[in-house]
């Protein structure tokens, strides 16, 4: 069974695709508290219809919260540099926070500058994809959106080992 900590964007697709229910059946999952706090609220279908996701009855059961000590996630979230920092959500910076201090983790995201931190915080191995979780899980899903593909998150992995090679994106070492 795999160990996940998944991001915002990819909790909110799994849900609008149908597919959540059957990947914490699967996998181990994990949310960080801001994420499961502050990040997910609601998916949008096709026709535009609002639908509220409620994370919390499955709490526990389905899937479990996990989260980065305050004064952990603020030392860290000062190694990035001003203009990273603003681009990353505060729930990916602890998700991150928590892969640095967990060797057991994979980290599932769809946002590119998350990806781009997993090269520059040395986390690439641990990080992958929304097509690949649907393969490892054992769903096939058709027409995915850019952003959901193997070929985008090799793409900001890359530009994330650029950016780390230039010094771009943290202000100081990636020690904790």
């Amino acid at each position: 069974m795999n160990l996940l900590l998944l991001d915002a964007d990819v909790i909110i697709d799994l849900h609008r695709f149908g597919v959540w229910d059957q990947i914490v059946e699967k996998n181990q999952v994990f949310v960080s508290s801001i994420i499961l706090h502050q990040e997910v609220y609601f998916y949008l279908d096709d026709g535009g219809t609002r639908h509220e996701i409620d994370l919390k009855t499955g709490l526990g059961k389905k899937f479990h919260e996990i989260s980065a000590e305050a004064s952990v996630l603020h030392g860290f979230s000062a190694r990035f540099d001003a203009v990273f920092s603003e681009e990353i959500h505060n729930g990916e910076k602890e998700a991150l926070c928590l892969m640095k201090s967990r060797g057991d983790l994979a980290f599932c995201t769809c946002d590119k500058m998350a990806i781009k931190a997993l090269s520059i915080l040395d986390l690439a191995e641990r990080g992958i994809s929304f097509e690949h979780l649907l393969r490892q899980s054992g769903i096939t899903k058709k027409n995915l959106e850019p952003k959901h593909t193997e070929s985008w998150f090799q793409r900001f992995l890359k530009e994330g080992s650029i950016m780390k090679i230039q010094g771009v994106g943290s202000s100081k070492p990636w020690i904790i």
